[in-house]
Parts: structure tokens; C-alpha cells; sequence
């Protein structure tokens, strides 16, 4: 037999009518739309070129306390994740359904998370008119059947090698508060470096692990042939690392520290070093420093001329290798992800022991320097035969660089997709009103009650372009009003302008997107759209669960 359990009160679950802890029906739908409704405000003011900043109290990957300042509903979720969390049930239902948007396209999330907002608010006032939740989520899906058939005439093709295609994406996805010259210089780096990535393989494929993202006050801006190796201001406290460039450098590249230790004959056994007289003790220092500078002369003998190692190295290392003329590069683990990046950049491959590290193994770069910039030290392998690249860029102060470097990764991401796809979109909200005006062209095609739940989806992703004028500062209605207007007369790529909340094309402005970001968004908040609508009891016995009332905003 079971234990019985007790609530929180004390009670026991068997003595207590489980009706007093079930919602059902409107108050159900009361409870599962205010969570919609609170997690929709977090990201609703961050959506455009316009949209407003945050600063959330979080915790860092180490659990330490942290404030960070984001402009992007995925990062936004996510430091709220790695803080307190979304304790409302419901809430961390939506969050966990348009997670995918964050870490699959890196766009896109704000407006998975608005659409789903949207869809629930027409939703639930059709099922208050007494429309059955089934008859609104195939009215839904007769509607996104259409979408995809309106995107399909809307999009236009693109190539990986059409750097100026994939820079306005690049430029489109930068939403965060930029300077319009800034903005235009990363994108067009990032342009670059995706149809650089592209162009080195046959299948389609653009791999973005192999193109890595700086950004530092004073950095020298640009993108570089290779790897751009940083480390912490500390690295290399116990050697001197590159102190002149090397030109036709050949590379070794360690996973692991190096222990002569493990294999010194002096040892009495057992483990650890054990020495049982000052004689053993001399012999042991003998063999250590002999063996240590033997594998450094070996190591020059073969032609090494750099030694890269993620883990820190001990002085007692360092200073012979240094002395028989090798570079040595430690502390290379942050991330530890750079090693294995740079033995695909300089074609070596890394090794867990210097006894693993044939001739094979070994890598090549035209050129290796080092500088100091802000509080790391950068180590440069450049003319590498492996394609990575490194985009650096700079700003006047550490966070504005460091929202530049997420600004770029995430509008690299973007890119690639784009050019992988190889369709884009008119941005500014113009898929949304195309989609909207075939919607509202087709309902009358719909039988039956579904056809409401057609035209409330129409409704629904007209939210996007509303909000995108909002947050410009103009008034929705009238915008909206104006783009209805636009693509009543057959311009389909008609959006919001942010500077003055009049119809723009956005093809002739440079807004374009992936035509999967808007696609994915779409399917993603009809997809937890369908799984919230239908709920029509909620049921917690044996906990009680806190209300979901988000602190006050301040931008």
C-alpha cells in the first residue's frame, strides 16, 4: 500500500476533495491565459529596431550573481532560466516551446512568443462567444495551410555567395541599439564570413562552430584568416608566449596538461611521488628536469614552433621549453571549444599526450602573433590552411562590446540559415500582412464555424506590425490601417517604416529575413497555441502553486 502523502498544510491527499484543488473551465482558461499574458509583457517592448533593453538579476554558468542588460526575448528567457525560473506551470509550457526559435535559428523568438500570445487572446474570446477549442485549432490550421502557400509566392531566392543579400539579413537580425554606420560595417562582415564559410564546402552546409565571434574596447575590427586564440589577462604568467611574430609556424595542440610526473622510474610506488631519502629526492629532480628538457628539444628537433595547451601549465615546464625556443600557449580554455577550432584551423589535430603527437598531427599557420587587448591576451594564427575565420569587432566601453559579440553571433547564425535555405523575406512586418489579407481573402472559402477561427488568425498576426509601430514610438492603428491599405493595392512587401510608421518596402530597404525564421514562428505559436487552448481543467493536488506576478520594468 502507498504512503499517504500531506499537503502542505499537513493534511492528508485522501482527506482532502480533490475538487477544491482542480480549476476548470473559464477559471482554467483564466489561469493558463494570465501566464500567456505575463510572460507575452517580458518580451513584448523588446520586439524591432526600436525595442527597449532589460536588466535582469540572474546567475552566471557558474551560479554566480549577475545583472545583465539584454534587447532579445531568447536571452531574456534564458538569464530568467538561469535565475529563479518560470515557476508557473504554464509559463515554462510556452517558454519550453519556442526554445527551439533560440537555439535553432537564434531569431525569431519574440515574435514565436507574440504570435502565441496573439493566438491564445483570439482563442479564448472565441471560445467565451461558444466556440468549441477543436473548432478554433482547425480553423488555425486551415489558415496556417495558407500562410505557407503566401510565403511561398512572397519569397525570394538567394545565393551563399550574395554577400550583400546576407549582410541585410545580417543587419535585419542586429535589432539591438546600434549606431546605423555600425550596424552596416558588422553586417557586412558577417556577409563576408558566411559565404567565406560556404564557399569551402561542397554540400551545402555552413558551419558556424568554425567562425569565432571577439569583441573587445580597442580591438582592431575586422575578419581574419584563422584564429584569434583569447585568453585570460593571467595566461601566460608563468611564460612569455609569442613575444615575436613567427612566420611558416608549425603547431602542437594539447587537450590536457602535461604530466612527467606519472612516468618518472624514481618513484617509490603507490600514488603520487613518494621519496624516502634526499638522494631519491635528488633523482628524481634530475630525471624530471632532464626528461622535461629532452621532450623540448625533441619537439624543435620535429619543427614545432608553437605549443598550445588548454590547460595551464607549471613554470618548471614552461621555462625549458621556452628556453630550447618553443612558444608556449596555455590557459587556452576559454572556451575550451578553441582548441579543437584551431587544430581544424591549422589542419593539426589536438592530443591528450605528447607521446600521441606524430608528425601527422602537427598544424601549420602562415603567421602567429600576440597582443594584449582590454584584460585577455589574443594570439593570432592567421593564413591557416583549415577554413575559420574570426570576426572581431570593438565598442567604447566592455558591455557595449559585449553586446556587440552577441548581437554578431546571433546575426551569423541568422545568415547562414538564410543562405543554407536559400530564401528570404521582406522584414518590418510585411509576411505578417500578406499573410493577414490571404487569410481574410480565403475565409469566406471556409465552412462552418471554422471560419471565425480563420479570420482570428488573421487578426492574430497583424499583433507583429502593430507592435513593431508601438514600440517605434507611432500609433498601431493607424499604421496598420496604412499597410492594409499597401497590400489591398498589391504591394506585398509593404511594412512598417520605424523612422516614420508609414508603409515601406522593405525589399528596396534592406529588411530581410530567412524565410524560416517568420515560417518556424508561425508554426512554433500555433504549436504551444494548440497545446494551451485545450486545456480545460487544471489539476495540482499536493502543491500549491505560487501566482506568476513579473517584477515592474524598468528600461
Amino acid at each position: 500500500m502507498a504512503a499517504e502523502r500531506e499537503t502542505d498544510d499537513g493534511v492528508a491527499l485522501n482527506d482532502v476533495d480533490r475538487g477544491e484543488w482542480t480549476m476548470r473551465d473559464e477559471d482554467a482558461r483564466w489561469y493558463v491565459r494570465g501566464a500567456v499574458d505575463a510572460t507575452v509583457s517580458l518580451v513584448e517592448s523588446t520586439f524591432g529596431p526600436d525595442g527597449m533593453e532589460k536588466l535582469v538579476a540572474t546567475e552566471d554558468t557558474q551560479n554566480q550573481q549577475e545583472l545583465v542588460r539584454v534587447d532579445d526575448a531568447g536571452r531574456l528567457l534564458d538569464a530568467i532560466e538561469r535565475g529563479d525560473g518560470f515557476a508557473h506551470p504554464v509559463a515554462a509550457l510556452l517558454v519550453d516551446g519556442v526554445d527551439g526559435m533560440r537555439s535553432g535559428l537564434r531569431d525569431g523568438t519574440t515574435a514565436a512568443v507574440l504570435l502565441a500570445g496573439a493566438f491564445m487572446d483570439e482563442g479564448f474570446e472565441l471560445i467565451d462567444r461558444g466556440l468549441a477549442p477543436s473548432s478554433v485549432v482547425v480553423g488555425y490550421g486551415i489558415a496556417r495551410a495558407r500562410t505557407g502557400q503566401v510565403l511561398d509566392d512572397l519569397a525570394r531566392p538567394v545565393d551563399a555567395g550574395d554577400r550583400g543579400t546576407l549582410a541585410d539579413v545580417a543587419a535585419t537580425t542586429m535589432t539591438t541599439n546600434l549606431d546605423p554606420a555600425v550596424r552596416r560595417r558588422l553586417a557586412d562582415r558577417i556577409g563576408e564570413t558566411v559565404t567565406r564559410l560556404a564557399d569551402e564546402r561542397d554540400d551545402g552546409w555552413i558551419d558556424t562552430d568554425d567562425a569565432r565571434v571577439l569583441a573587445r574596447p580597442g580591438a582592431e575590427a575586422g575578419v581574419y584568416d584563422g584564429l584569434m586564440l583569447s585568453r585570460p589577462d593571467d595566461a601566460g604568467a608563468n611564460g612569455l608566449g609569442v613575444t615575436e611574430p613567427i612566420e611558416d609556424a608549425t603547431v602542437a595542440i594539447l587537450d590536457a596538461e602535461i604530466d612527467f610526473e606519472e612516468t618518472a622510474s624514481v618513484l617509490d610506488g603507490g600514488d603520487g611521488v613518494q621519496l624516502s631519502s634526499p638522494d631519491a629526492a635528488r633523482r628524481y629532480r634530475s630525471e624530471l628536469e632532464t626528461r622535461i628538457d629532452s621532450t623540448a628539444e625533441a619537439l624543435v628537433d620535429r619543427g614545432v614552433d608553437v605549443l598550445v595547451c588548454m590547460e595551464k601549465l607549471d613554470e618548471s615546464i614552461v621555462r625549458p621549453f621556452e628556453s630550447a625556443g618553443l612558444a608556449v600557449v596555455d590557459k587556452a580554455k576559454y572556451p575550451k571549444e578553441d582548441v579543437y577550432r584551431l587544430a581544424r584551423a591549422t589542419g593539426g589535430t589536438t592530443v591528450s599526450d605528447l607521446r600521441d603527437l606524430t608528425d601527422d598531427r602537427l598544424g601549420q599557420a602562415d603567421r602567429v602573433g600576440q597582443r594584449r587587448v582590454g584584460d585577455e591576451v589574443w594570439t593570432a594564427f592567421e593564413g591557416c590552411p583549415g577554413p575559420v575565420y574570426t570576426l572581431v569587432a570593438d565598442g567604447g566601453t566592455a558591455g557595449e562590446a559585449e553586446r556587440r559579440r552577441e548581437a554578431v553571433e546571433d546575426a551569423l547564425e541568422t545568415a547562414a540559415v538564410a543562405a543554407m535555405d536559400g530564401q528570404v523575406l521582406p522584414g518590418a512586418g510585411a509576411p505578417s500582412m500578406a499573410v493577414a489579407a490571404a487569410v481574410r481573402d480565403g475565409a469566406a472559402e471556409v465552412s462552418g464555424r471554422e471560419q471565425l477561427a480563420v479570420e482570428a488568425f488573421a487578426d492574430a498576426v497583424e499583433r507583429l506590425p502593430a507592435t513593431l509601430a508601438r514600440n517605434a514610438g507611432h500609433d498601431p492603428v493607424a499604421s496598420l490601417t496604412e499597410l492594409r491599405s499597401a497590400h489591398a493595392a498589391g504591394r506585398a512587401a509593404a511594412g512598417v517604416d520605424p523612422e516614420t510608421g508609414e508603409p515601406v518596402d522593405a525589399w528596396e530597404a534592406g529588411v530581410v529575413e530567412p524565410r524560416r525564421v517568420f515560417s518556424q514562428a508561425v508554426e512554433t505559436a500555433a504549436a504551444v497555441t494548440e497545446r494551451l487552448l485545450t486545456i480545460d481543467a487544471v489539476l495540482y493536488p499536493n502543491v500549491r502553486l505560487p501566482g506568476y506576478t513579473p517584477r515592474p520594468e524598468r528600461n
